[in-house]
């Protein structure tokens, strides 16, 4: 009996260690460019999803510090080729930035995030991109109830 309780939790454990992931992160290492390319998988169409930046820069103790912001251009390319672009401003004194909660993609599919950092500044290590998956059913329970 115990050997048959002890092969049903392997197989429980097997398939849940095969689940997609709820969060995916990803950094690139700066080369000075101000360049960043991340793909950005949105497949399910019953989920929304959280974006977040983060980034280190090394700031020498003895410099006044005088960067509040980092300007960035950011480049969204669909499944189907279509481009989206805006421009955001990441507060230079966070270490992580909530880009976009509860996103909910116009197409499933994989995207194409390019990201320009304008005049990037010194001290930038890279920078990372953070997509966590939040089902919408969820959601919806996270929501206030009224009494009509």
């Amino acid at each position: 009996m115990k050997e048959w309780l002890t092969v049903v939790a392997c197989a429980v454990l097997l398939l849940a260690a095969c689940a997609e992931p709820l969060s995916r992160e990803r950094f690139i290492i700066s080369d000075g460019s101000g360049e960043y390319s991340f793909p950005v998988e949105m497949n399910d169409s019953s989920a929304v999803y959280d974006l977040s930046f983060y980034t280190v820069i090394d700031r020498s103790p003895l410099q006044p510090d005088t960067l509040s912001f980092i300007p960035m251009t950011l480049l969204w390319r669909s499944p189907s080729g279509r481009y989206f672009s805006e421009n955001v401003y990441y507060p230079a004194d966070s270490l992580r930035v909530c880009y976009r909660r509860g996103l909910e993609p116009a197409e499933t599919g994989t995207w194409v995030l390019e990201v320009s950092v304008d005049n990037e500044p010194e001290g930038m290590r890279g920078l990372g991109l953070i997509v966590a998956k939040k089902s919408v059913y969820l959601q919806d329970e996270t929501k206030p109830k009224t009494n009509e």
